[in-house]
């Protein structure tokens, strides 16, 4: 294999000698044997030698593939490597990348020891960035403790100094770990709001009593990225809602003057679950002056609660964006065969009682596509919950039957076809038929594919096909989806 190396090296074939390398039984060079050093293989030399070679000369895919076999020289590699890092008047970031990143994958407390030297004396952000990213990346892996307590004490060292504060914070964020926790909460007062805002990011991510309180406060941040941290931390601990009051901390978010902020508390009340939090969303939705980003989601944010008021806050979005006029239905198409009325069966809204000073002066473009509609619709289609799929289909149904404006659009009835897909009520059934006779083919191809989820539709699309009674586009509609479910 040697000799195969050699001759690759020859013809600078750096993909053979790659493999060559990878084919040698090296045996690990390091100071952990009992009794001193253990003797170096009398190939190591060569072996190391040829890897620095591909390292230094080799695209991107060869010093990936050789980055592998440096840990299995041990220590041997590390002054060579280091070597390559310190080296300012190299132009080659990709080279003082890969040498950082193996000097970290070495795991070994001498290469830890070189890349906390090149943090402490390099005046370079770009290698400075490198050492502390492979620092944080032995941190994660934890292989060897000694390394990993060195990584955290050299990294904790570094947050005593403004010129290292923040690319300590930045690799200490990586570490996830708990020894991270307590340097990371001597910086949460930070004069720089980028060191708040990492070290509160990274908080957020642990189970910790001292947590919590430290993102309440952080709330209050004059910062708006720090807040919407912190508001996404206290999102993802719905079991503390009572305790902490979450769901009316998360409300005054919702109102923050920055979107971002917003955006997030919107998010962190979706993860409540809660008939509050949904009060607090839909608040802000019937005011309707919000960006359409937020409106979105909030939208999306009740459809994750899945409770029955969620879902009713829903369909009273909908009659607001359509100026809170008054549904009218078509009682042969959209009632023929459905069985119960939507009343019968629950207590919804009908579609005129909604009214706001923002709505009632809406006027709708016929082409242009109501996003926030288009998103409740989707929403609407992905309940899951068994208890409260029927009253999302019946909203759904109740919309297509309605003559809203919004409604009229033909990427909006496709997901109109799809949702009611999606959640597989057959009090869908006789509608999406009626959606068979529509003049857009997209629409009439969108009922066909939810029509193909329901069992027993084909018999009934047969027996509808010899009525002579049919509009002609309803004949139509029919023959084309009998003719789709025969494949």
């Amino acid at each position: 294999v040697l000799e195969q190396a050699a001759c690759a090296v020859e013809q600078k074939n750096w993909s053979l000698l790659n493999q060559c390398l990878q084919q040698l039984p090296v045996k690990r060079n390091s100071a952990g044997a009992p009794g001193g050093k253990q003797p170096a293989d009398p190939d190591i030399d060569l072996v190391l030698a040829l890897a620095l070679e591909i390292l230094e000369t080799g695209d991107f895919h060869q010093r990936w593939e050789v980055a592998k076999v440096f840990p299995r020289l041990g220590s041997i590699a590390i002054a060579p490597l280091v070597a390559i890092l310190a080296d300012e008047a190299e132009e080659d970031r990709e080279l003082h990348w890969f040498a950082a990143r193996i000097l970290g994958d070495l795991h070994d407390p001498e290469a830890i020891s070189a890349l906390v030297t090149v943090l402490k004396t390099n005046k370079s952000e770009d290698l400075t960035a490198m050492a502390a990213a492979a620092l944080a990346s032995l941190g994660a892996s934890s292989k060897n403790a000694t390394a990993f307590r060195l990584a955290i004490d050299a990294l904790t060292d570094m947050l005593n100094r403004d010129a290292t504060r923040s690319l300590a914070v930045k690799a200490l964020s990586h570490i996830r770990h708990s020894e991270t926790i307590t340097p990371l909460l001597s910086v949460i007062r930070d004069k720089e709001v980028t060191v708040r805002t990492t070290a509160i990011e990274a908080l957020a991510s642990f189970q910790d009593d001292r947590i919590p309180p430290v993102l309440l406060d952080a709330l209050k941040d004059t910062a708006a990225p720090v807040r919407r941290e912190a508001t996404m931390g206290l999102g993802f601990r719905p079991q503390l809602q009572e305790e902490l009051e979450l769901v009316a901390q998360l409300t005054k978010q919702l109102w923050d003057l920055n979107l971002e902020v917003c955006n997030a508390a919107a998010i962190a009340l979706g993860r409540m679950g809660t008939d509050a939090a949904a009060d607090a969303l839909f608040a802000v939705l019937r005011k309707g002056t919000a960006p359409i980003s937020l409106q979105v989601q909030i939208v999306r944010s009740l459809g994750w609660i899945e409770t029955p008021k969620a879902l009713i806050y829903l369909q009273k979005a909908i009659a607001q964006q359509n100026g809170s006029q008054e549904c009218r239905k078509d009682a042969e198409n959209g009632r023929q065969g459905r069985g119960e009325s939507f009343s019968q069966t629950f207590t919804a809204l009908p579609c005129h009682h909604v009214t706001t000073s923002s709505s009632l002066s809406m006027r709708h473009d016929p082409e242009k596509i109501d996003l926030v509609c288009q998103e409740i619709i989707a929403v609407l289609g992905r309940v899951q919950k068994p208890d409260v799929v029927p009253l999302a289909a019946k909203i759904l149904l109740d919309t297509l039957n309605c003559n809203y404006p919004t409604i009229q659009h033909p990427r909006v009835k496709q997901a109109l076809a799809t949702s009611l897909g999606h959640l597989k009520d057959p009090a869908a059934i006789d509608s999406l038929i009626q959606m068979l006779a529509d003049g857009d083919e997209g629409v009439k191809w969108h009922a066909i594919a939810a029509l193909k989820k329901f069992s027993g539709v084909a018999p009934k699309l047969e027996a509808l096909g010899a009525n002579k009674n049919l509009t002609p586009a309803l004949q139509q509609g029919i023959a084309i989806a009998l003719e789709n479910f025969r494949f």
